[in-house]
């Protein structure tokens, strides 16, 4: 046994020097919050799209991202940009350290579909009589474009963009040339300056050669069009048959043609793109970000470590060295799959370590219950593992199922705290039962750990007393059961008033419109004087959020419309100028069209009904496995889900409180934070249950439901108490020195009122709402179809088919079963206790 001990310590120093390996070799990808950045969703038009094309529309969505990464790398010269998928019709685009948003959105929409066209309406030398004459050049949107003036009226400029400018080139009939055609685009030096060369496939040469030489001599124009605007028109010289190449003519900047050179190399966009949500974020603000969470984070490491080695000293320990593999696999696993770690995700990081040690927390009172009872240590090792492992893998699958209902549903930092959540989370279940296990059973053979003393058996600081009193005094969970449930009404009463009341703002994600971030510098306004000076502007429905110190303080201005401008940029410096600031106040923003409006407010909904339904369904089928069936396991999840429904309703609540008192918005992160405290929450409640159910199979003869239901509160309590505490004691400290914005900072506060919530509800609600439908159960049904009915039932149909099954005159002895979540003592058992599998 102890040689086996010795393998798998090798396997984990192995592991550990693996790790270290690929953790020094692999970079750490930072989210667009960190790094700074642009991002852009956009929606491929599917009425652009030919049958053939709606048929085969991952063949297009794939061509599609493979032309956007290639402008990415080569257009815009973005190192570590990112274009990735969305549901079926959606592709989001990340670039890390993009500064000017207008240039990347110009690259990014554009088709880079060039076309040539016979310019058969613009007058030339032989033909003065046409509509349309001059090729004055200017700019559009930044770039070249050539604007037009009737024959008739000179002085009107047909500029590009306006409805006349496409009827012109709608006049101009089918292109001669379409990108299709290009075969390669090149820069041409040209005197002091560059100039577009294309060359042209078989076929295109063909057609050009044809053209020219229809129009030989007559000075007809050649315009080059792109995106229905036209950035360079010139007669062909005389005598000249154009064929296999061409250059566009005109005075460009260097950067644009090199731009453009890249652009149509790439390709064409077989779809056209609309933009639907765009983000800019400040640099500046990520890395204070960054530096304030990293600093939260070592606090809150440091604070965990020091509770595990003052509270449980060996096995803490022992603990501390599996959590610090934890973190080692954890960042390694998150590295090694491209993970992107944004302020959320590393937010989660924190918190999944913090629920690691939740597995520690309850294997090691569950340990100290043992030695206290009698055990050897190396008995109580293994009971203690052995009986807290249901719990711990009951509770870590409801955070994964809600963690997964996140990653599917959501998008950037949700997606990424999702991701990280569930990584840890697995992880965990591997370091905190496995590795903590080997570890002590290690210690514990070479003599290392096996004194008594140094498990912390006289630290019984948080309810343990309690715990080993159990069977003779009990909390009177179950007798004020009324008293309880009054308590979370009043609690959550004033939050469903503030609900009533307004108080639930919607940030940019489930407004739509606009949020600005500005420097606040010195300035000293209130968020209500801000709003004054939107309303005085005439932008009404705003709403102001503010961060930092100092002199970096920032505004962050949600406006869900403003009029009179469609350009996206345009706008937020309209906002920013309404609100008393400058253009060069505007530190970022995004924009959210109504498809990303509404997409969020569905997902949000889903994510709450799908993530119910799955713990129910999960929780059903493992408590029903171990008593009576799916029916039985639904009661156990009902009690669960009672339960949850006053957190959220809670968590709400006082998410419009803080609306009304700070402006905080409920946005994408403020539902993870609720999907992840239904998770969490249900896990408080899983601790409990699970010593029910355990009781239950042991349960003494003459004792009723609520006094079974009463002692395993009373012996849990602990547990609760402790593994809620780590966590609360971590998002305390990430609100405090962590959340740079004010939307990490409502999305730590939320966890944190959700986590004591859950930790209330499932100590003084589950478990009485437990009581109350067995109670219900007994009227409409009798006792035989309560929970110690149903255990009396099976505990007869055990014991006949032992019976049956059992040789004669050989007689039974009692065994320690190794099934998962099943116990069997083999010393006597006291007087009247009996027992059942699961």
């Amino acid at each position: 046994m102890q040689s086996r001990s010795y393998i798998f310590l090798l396997i984990v120093l192995g592991l550990a020097a693996l790790s270290g390996w690929i953790f020094s070799r692999e970079q750490v990808k930072y989210g667009l919050d960190v790094q700074g950045g642009v991002r852009f969703t956009y929606e491929m038009d599917l009425s652009s799209l030919t049958q053939d094309q709606r048929q085969s529309l991952d063949l297009v969505r794939a061509n599609t991202i493979r032309i956007m990464n290639s402008r990415v790398s080569s257009a815009l010269g973005v190192v570590e940009g990112t274009v990735q998928p969305k549901g079926l019709d959606q592709i989001i685009v990340e670039l890390p350290g993009e500064t000017d948003i207008a240039k990347a959105r110009g690259v990014l929409s554009t088709t880079a579909s060039i076309e040539f066209y016979w310019a058969k309406t613009v007058a030339t030398r032989t033909a003065g009589f046409r509509k349309y004459t001059g090729g004055e050049i200017g700019t559009y949107n930044g770039s070249p474009g050539i604007y037009f003036s009737l024959r008739a009226n000179a002085e009107k400029l047909i500029e590009p963009g306006a409805p006349e400018y496409l009827e012109m080139i709608r006049s101009w009939g089918e292109p001669i040339l379409q990108g299709g055609d290009l075969k390669r685009a090149s820069a041409q030096q040209v005197g002091g300056g560059y100039q577009p060369y294309m060359e042209f496939t078989a076929e295109g040469a063909r057609k050009l050669k044809s053209w020219s030489q229809r129009v030989l001599n007559r000075g007809e124009h050649l315009a080059a069009v792109l995106d229905n605007v036209v950035i360079s028109i010139a007669p062909v010289k005389d005598g000249v048959v154009l064929s296999d190449n061409a250059i566009i003519d005109g005075t460009f900047d260097t950067g644009y043609v090199k731009t453009l050179v890249d652009l149509l190399n790439a390709g064409a966009l077989p779809v056209t793109l609309k933009e639907i949500q765009s983000e800019k974020v400040d640099p500046t603000i990520g890395k204070q970000a960054l530096s304030m969470i990293y600093q939260a984070g070592m606090w809150a490491f440091g604070f965990t470590i020091a509770f595990l080695l003052i509270y449980y000293v060996f096995p803490g320990f022992v603990a501390m060295l599996a959590l610090a593999l934890y973190a080692l696999f954890t960042i390694t696993a998150l590295k090694l799959i491209g993970a992107t770690f944004s302020l959320a995700a590393i937010a989660g990081f924190i918190l999944s370590v913090g629920m690691a040690v939740d597995a520690n927390i309850l294997v090691f009172e569950r340990l100290k219950e043992e030695l206290r009872g009698g055990k050897t240590l190396a008995a109580a090792i293994e009971l203690g593992f052995k009986r807290a492992l249901p719990a711990i893998v009951d509770s870590n699958a409801c955070t994964i199922l809600t963690s997964l209902v996140l990653m599917i549903l959501g998008a950037g930092p949700v997606k990424g705290f999702a991701t990280t959540l569930i990584i840890g989370v697995a992880i965990s279940l591997f370091t905190a039962v496995t590795i903590t296990r080997s570890l002590l059973k290690f210690f514990v053979g070479s003599g290392l750990g096996a004194n008594e003393k140094w498990y912390g058996l006289s630290r019984q600081w948080f309810g343990e007393k309690l715990e080993a009193e159990a069977d003779r005094r009990q909390l009177p969970i179950v007798q004020k059961r009324n008293v309880f449930f009054l308590i979370s009404g009043l609690v959550i009463l004033p939050g469903l008033i503030a609900v009533g009341m307004g108080g639930i703002k919607r940030n940019v994600e489930f407004l739509g419109g606009y949020e600005v971030s500005v420097r606040m510098g010195d300035r000293q306004e209130t968020t209500a004087q801000l709003v004054a000076n939107l309303e005085k502007a005439g932008i009404s429905g705003g709403n102001v959020k503010l961060a930092g110190e100092g002199s970096n303080r920032l505004a962050y201005i949600t406006v869900g419309e403003v009029k009179g401008t469609d350009d996206v940029e345009a706008a937020k410096i309209k906002i920013a100028e309404a609100a008393g600031f400058t253009a060069g106040d505007v530190a970022g923003g995004q924009n959210v069209g109504p498809t990303i409006q509404q997409e969020m407010v569905r997902n949000a909904i889903l994510g709450v009904i799908i993530s119910s339904i799955l713990i129910v369904l999960y929780l059903a089928i493992r408590f029903g496995f171990a008593l009576g069936g799916f029916p039985v396991g639904l009661r156990f999840s009902f009690a669960v889900i009672m339960a949850l429904l006053h957190d959220v309703l809670l968590v709400v609540g006082l998410a419009a409180i803080f609306g009304f008192a700070l402006g905080w918005e409920i946005s994408g992160l403020f539902v993870t934070a609720m999907l992840t405290v239904i998770g969490f929450s249900t896990h408080d409640s899983i601790v409990i249950f699970d010593r029910i159910r355990e009781n239950l199979r042991r349960h003494i003869p003459g004792e009723d439901i609520g006094t079974l239901i009463n002692r395993s509160v009373t012996q849990s309590i602990a547990r609760s108490i402790n593994t809620s505490g780590v966590v609360i004691v971590s998002l305390i400290l990430l609100i405090a020195i962590g959340s740079a914005t004010p939307d990490l900072k409502f999305f730590n506060t939320v966890m944190l009122c959700g986590i004591v919530a859950g930790t209330y509800s499932s100590i003084w609600n589950a478990a009485p709402i437990l009581y109350v439908l067995d109670r219900w159960f007994a009227k409409s049904r009798g006792e035989h179809a309560t929970l110690l009915g149903i255990t009396a039932q099976e505990l007869k149909a055990q014991r006949i088919l032992s019976q049956t099954a059992r040789p004669a005159g050989q007689a039974s002895e009692p065994t320690e079963d190794t099934g998962y979540g099943q116990v069997r003592r083999r010393k006597a058992k006291p007087t009247g206790e009996q027992e059942i599998e699961d």
